[in-house]
């Protein structure tokens, strides 16, 4: 059975983020992809980022990254304001390294009616 979710602390909010990728940068997403996992260590231990994962243009056939046909990012991310969490998401290498296209970014509040282990 599904747990409660728990409340983001005092003055934060859930926010999911629906982030694209720029047409043709696969190769660039693969190249920094390690850089994008170890800069986001830090926010998924402080809670500042508490789930996230590629968005696929269609079913995998298997895990290689490669092969994945990769239509940008979500996240669901916990800070004071959407500013914040676009400020956030700014300093991220997909951000910097042209990956995601920061102007179709998409930051919603969000409040999570459940969550499984």
């Amino acid at each position: 059975m599904a747990t409660a979710s728990a409340s983001p602390p005092a003055g934060k909010y859930e926010f999911l983020v629906i982030a694209p990728d720029k047409p043709g940068v696969l190769e660039k997403r693969l190249a920094v992809r390690h850089l994008h996992f170890e800069g986001m260590t830090p926010k998924v231990k402080d809670g500042s980022w508490k789930m996230g994962g590629a968005l696929l243009n269609n079913v995998p056939k298997d895990d290689d990254p490669a092969s994945l046909d990769f239509l940008g990012s979500t996240l669901v991310c916990v800070a004071e304001s959407v500013e914040q969490v676009r400020e956030q998401l700014s300093k991220d290498i997909y951000a910097t390294s042209g990956v995601w296209d920061m102007e179709k970014v998409q930051i919603y509040p969000f409040r999570c009616a459940f969550r499984n282990p």
